[in-house]
């Protein structure tokens, strides 16, 4: 089975694969605890599980839920999982805050 999310965001909602859709919603965090907006071209399936790209708006108000999905494709974009880890990384540096955004320091087991 493939490895995807379903990311919902602003009232609708698409499907990339695993990785990216951690690498948005870490790079989101960061955008967030940096008080900064981008826009973000996302490597997205259609609902035929074809290639496309997702535009969005990530910054300090973004609210974006991503949720497994059971598909018999899996999609991966490595170049853009890499220039937004990469990003990430810059952000973390430049405040410090290491693992910013993630909340999962805080979950009880």
């Amino acid at each position: 089975m493939g490895l995807v999310k379903r990311l919902r965001y602003a009232g609708g909602s698409f499907v990339t694969g695993d990785r990216i859709a951690d690498a948005v919603l870490a790079y989101a965090a960061e955008l967030a605890n940096a008080g900064k907006a981008v826009k973000l071209d996302v490597p997205a399936m259609d609902l035929e599980q074809q290639r496309e790209r997702v535009s969005i708006v990530v910054g300090p108000a973004s609210q974006i839920l991503a949720e497994s999905v059971v598909l018999g494709v899996e999609m991966d974009d490595e170049i853009f999982t890499e220039q937004l880890r990469r990003k990430t990384s810059v952000l973390q540096s430049k405040a410090g805050t290491g693992q910013g955004g993630d909340a999962s320091a805080f979950s009880t087991p």
